[in-house]
C-alpha cells in the first residue's frame, strides 16, 4: 500500500492505521467521514509530503487534523505544509516549539549530523499546534470516538496519548516503545515513572510508538520497566554517594543484560550523566 521506501501500512482496525518507517518516525492515520487525521508529522516537510502522498492510496480525503505526540523535531518539524489543517498538541508542546534557543540546539545539531534531511531542516518553519489542551480531549470523528490524554510529564513535558476505546489501540509517541530505548537527554526522569504507570491503566490491546514494530501491552509493562530499572538504579548509586560516573556506568551494565539488544540502547551511555544530574538535585 505505501509507496515511500523504507515505509509499511498496517491496518489496525478499520480506517485506523500505522505508518511504520523503519529506523525513522512513525506516523497514524485515522480515517472519518470528510477528513483525515494524522498523528505526527515527521522531520521535515519532504517527509510530510510522503507520507500524504502515501495516504492518497488510502483515500482522496483531506488532512483535516494534525496531532503532535510531542514537540522534537522528527515529530513535528513536517506541520508547516498543513496550513489548512487543525495541529493539535499539549499547551507544553507548544510552548516548547517557540522555545527559539532549545530549536536552535536541535537545528544545528541536524544540520551536523550530514544525513540526507540536513539541508532541508536549515529552512524548516517550526510550527506549533494551533489548537492546545492542558489534560484531556475527546474528539467525535468520522463516528469513532478518540480520547487525547496528558498523563505527566516523561519523554517531553507535553506528551499526549491518543486512545480510541473501543477498538482498544494507542499511539504513545516516544514515551513507551517495543524495544526501543528513548531519547532522554532532555526528558524528566523523575516523573516519567508515574507516567508509565498511568499509561498502564488505559484499556488497550495494542499501541503504536513513534518508533518502532506494533506492540502490546507486554511491551507497555516491559517499557515501564525499563524506565522503572534505570531510574531506580540511579537514584540507589546517588543514595550510596556514588559519582556520575560510576553510577551511571554501573546503571548502564545492569540495564545491558536485559536491554541490550533493544533498538538504540547503544545510545543511552551519553545519555546517563544528564539523567543522573536531574536525578540527583
Amino acid at each position: 500500500m505505501s509507496k515511500t521506501p523504507g515505509t509499511e501500512i498496517i491496518e489496525l482496525s478499520d480506517g485506523v492505521y500505522a505508518r511504520l518507517h523503519e529506523g525513522l518516525t512513525n506516523a497514524g492515520i485515522i480515517i472519518g467521514e470528510n477528513g483525515v487525521m494524522i498523528i505526527d508529522s515527521l522531520r521535515v516537510p519532504s517527509f510530510a509530503r510522503d507520507l500524504v502522498s502515501d495516504i492518497q492510496y488510502i483515500t482522496d480525503k483531506p488532512i483535516q487534523y494534525v496531532v503532535d505526540t510531542h514537540s522534537h523535531w522528527d515529530h513535528s518539524w513536517g506541520n508547516e505544509i498543513f496550513p489548512e489543517s487543525t495541529i493539535i498538541g499539549h499547551q507544553n508542546c507548544y510552548s516548547e516549539m517557540l522555545d527559539v534557543e532549545s530549536n536552535n540546539e536541535w537545528r544545528n545539531k541536524i544540520i551536523k549530523s550530514n544525513e540526507s534531511w540536513s539541508e532541508e531542516a536549515k529552512t524548516v518553519k517550526i510550527t506549533p499546534p494551533n489548537l492546545t489542551f492542558e489534560t484531556s480531549m475527546n474528539l467525535y470523528f468520522g463516528g469513532r470516538e478518540i480520547q487525547l490524554m496528558y498523563l505527566g510529564k516523561a519523554h517531553t513535558s507535553g506528551d499526549i496519548f491518543i486512545h480510541l476505546p473501543k477498538e482498544k489501540i494507542l499511539f504513545t509517541g516516544d514515551v513507551a516503545q517495543d524495544k526501543g530505548v528513548p531519547y532522554m537527554g532532555d526528558g524528566y526522569p523523575s516523573e516519567w515513572p508515574e507516567t508509565d504507570a498511568r499509561i498502564l491503566s488505559i484499556d488497550s490491546e495494542r499501541f503504536m510508538a513513534g518508533h518502532g514494530p506494533i506492540g502490546d501491552k507486554q511491551a507497555l509493562l516491559n517499557a515501564k520497566n525499563f524506565i522503572d530499572t534505570i531510574v531506580g538504579d540511579l537514584q540507589k548509586g546517588i543514595k550510596e554517594g556514588k559519582n556520575s560516573e560510576t553510577a551511571s556506568k554501573d546503571t548502564y551494565e545492569l540495564l545491558k543484560k536485559d536491554y541490550g539488544d533493544w533498538r538504540s540502547f547503544d545510545k543511552l551511555e551519553e545519555s546517563m550523566p544528564i539523567i543522573y544530574s536531574k536525578l540527583n538535585k
